[in-house]
């Protein structure tokens, strides 16, 4: 059985750790498992939802700002796929192993010029056909 609350601990520590640096200050990480058996020793996929406020810059009018997002995602993207978790419940390097991030799913958005720039995605994990 894999221990989903050491596992999410961890997992959330590694990801506030390398997004500080790339300007995003993470405010909360959420991580749901899905499996594939009823055991839960096997996982099917994983979200991981994150609440953050961006540092970075983002344009005002409403062409600029969407491509702005789309980038700021790729580069969360790139982050949280930094270090993933395997089918049977270890963290590795994303690199090393065949677990895929979809594109972001958007909750919220709480943005005031030059002053909030918070954001709350998600991303699902999927793995490629062993």
């Amino acid at each position: 059985m894999i221990n989903e609350e050491v596992l999410s601990e961890k997992l959330k520590y590694l990801i506030v750790m390398n997004a500080k640096p790339k300007m995003f200050e993470v405010m909360n990480v959420y991580i749901e498992f899905d499996y594939i058996d009823q055991n839960h020793t096997k996982l099917d996929s994983y979200d991981v939802d994150v609440k953050f406020d961006y540092q970075g810059p983002l344009e005002f009018d409403m062409y600029s700002f969407a491509h702005d997002i789309q980038r700021m995602s790729e580069k969360l993207r790139d982050i949280i796929s930094e270090y993933v978790i395997t089918r049977d419940g270890k963290i590795v390097r994303g690199d090393k192993t065949n677990c895929f991030a979809s594109e972001p799913t958007i909750f919220s958005i709480d943005y005031k010029v030059d002053e909030t720039h918070i954001f709350d995605m998600g991303y699902r994990f999927r793995y490629a056909e062993d």
